[in-house]
């Protein structure tokens, strides 16, 4: 029912990376951002920012380059953990970590936005509430919300470095 009410399709990671597999090499300089209008919980996304970070970007910094939107609230709950359980692969989680999928990753209300992301700014600069923010790193920290939620990758091989030739085959770098 929901797939069809909200035409809701995930990508798979396969074709997620064939096709960021076909970008210029350029797209990934630091400070270029990306824009998923339909981000769902994050599977462009979460490729997106592994692949800048595994370029050598710092992760919190390339965080802030991801962006997202999303008609479906716990689709942008899920794509902010999975983002965030990206980031600490790499290092610890911060309240700046948080802010910035606050910020960056967000719902779009069909009542107020009637075409979507079409219609919403993405200039507009969301500002979390600091009690969200808390909530977020105690969740984070005390209650392991991040392992409610799963990367198309392997965690436990995972190693930060030396992993781009194995989730990332056939990238045209």
């Amino acid at each position: 029912m929901r797939k069809k009410s909200s035409a809701e399709i995930f990508t798979p990671p396969s074709l997620v990376n064939d096709m960021l597999n076909k970008l210029p090499k350029e797209v990934w300089e630091e400070g270029k951002t990306f824009v998923d209008p339909a981000c769902g919980n994050g599977n462009f996304l979460i490729w997106i920012l592994l692949r800048k970070i595994t370029k050598g970007h710092n992760p919190l910094e390339a965080l802030k380059t991801v962006y997202g939107a999303d008609i479906m609230r716990d689709n942008i709950q899920e794509c902010r953990l999975r983002l965030l359980k990206v980031i600490s692969l790499f290092e610890e989680i911060t309240e700046k970590h948080i802010e910035s999928v606050f910020r960056n990753i967000v719902w779009i209300n069909m009542h107020k936005y009637p075409g979507g992301s079409l219609d919403y700014d993405f200039r507009f600069k969301n500002r979390p509430k600091p009690a969200n923010v808390k909530q977020w790193m105690e969740n984070i920290h005390k209650k392991n919300q991040l392992d409610e939620v799963e990367l198309p990758v392997d965690e436990e091989k995972f190693t930060p470095k030396g992993c781009v030739e194995d989730m990332f085959a056939d990238s045209p770098d």
